[in-house]
């Protein structure tokens, strides 16, 4: 049986003919196709490109080039500025001007003052004023129990003020037949008043409260702010002197209370006892 024959008839049975018939004149047609040469493709030639002009290049910040023509090579151009040999020595560089305030360094000292030209004297500089440091005034102190105290004669008003201390009297003078009038004895318990010893020759009067009755005055008790006058009268009755005492501050010395002794005693107690347990 013939192969072409029976390829044939399947085609045709199954209706793929005319893919067949295609497939064959395609393979008639490509030698003709191969051995054909090609046309050439002709090219069109570019478009002249314009010179932009001034403003244009200005604008797309390209150079503005004008190309040199065959005359314009032969005849002498023109241009900018002087003509240069390029053999020639350059000349030395100039000097560049400096500020006067770069060249003064930074570490001159301040210059003084000097004196005008007119004549007229410079005013001169003042030193600073350098104001010491203050001191602090240290606290005064007084003695235990003592006094502040105003004395001096009642009539004259002149009164002389200072402290008194225990056991001292009034008035203060060097004759030693001079009675004193009053001497300081202390203080009360509660520290509020003080205790004075008053002389027999004198009656008292004021603000002070007489022991141990008013009708005889052997002790009187004066407070802070508290006046007392003592009247000297003679033999006949007759006064004498008047001197007049003002109780100003009472500078009373603070003891510690039972209490706290009692507790300061128990305290003490338990160190030594630690201390002998540790030995």
């Amino acid at each position: 049986m013939n192969p072409i024959a029976s390829t044939w008839r399947q085609l045709v049975q199954r209706r793929l003919w005319p893919v067949a018939v295609l497939l064959l004149a395609a393979l008639v047609a490509v030698p003709f196709v191969l051995a054909k040469e090609p046309e050439p493709i002709v090219v069109p030639p570019p478009p002249a490109a314009e010179e932009p002009t001034a403003a244009e290049a200005a604008a797309t910040g390209q150079p503005v080039v004008a190309l040199a023509e065959e005359g314009d090579r032969a005849r002498r151009r023109r241009v900018l500025g002087a003509r240069k040999d390029p053999f020639a020595a350059a000349p030395p560089p100039k000097a560049k001007k400096s500020n006067k305030a770069d060249q003064k360094p930074a570490d001159t000292p301040a210059e003084a003052p000097t004196e005008p030209t007119g004549g007229a004297p410079a005013t001169p500089v003042t030193p600073p004023v350098v104001t010491p440091p203050v001191e602090e005034p240290k606290k005064k102190t007084y003695p235990a129990d003592s006094l502040i105290v105003r004395f001096g004669d009642a009539v004259g008003g002149v009164l002389d003020r200072g402290v008194l201390r225990k056991r001292e009297s009034l008035p203060v003078t060097e004759e030693p037949d001079t009675q004193p009038v009053v001497v300081y004895l202390g203080l009360t318990k509660d520290g509020k008043e003080a205790i004075f010893l008053v002389d027999a020759s004198a009656q008292v009067t004021g603000d002070g409260e007489c022991k141990p009755h008013p009708s005889n005055c052997e002790t009187v008790h004066l407070g802070k702010g508290e006046t007392e006058f003592f009247d000297i009268v003679d033999d006949a009755g007759a006064v004498v002197a008047q001197y007049q005492l003002d109780v100003v501050d009472i500078k009373t010395t603070k003891k510690p209370s039972a209490a706290k002794a009692r507790k300061a005693s128990r305290a003490a107690a338990r160190v030594a006892a630690q201390v002998d347990s540790g030995l």
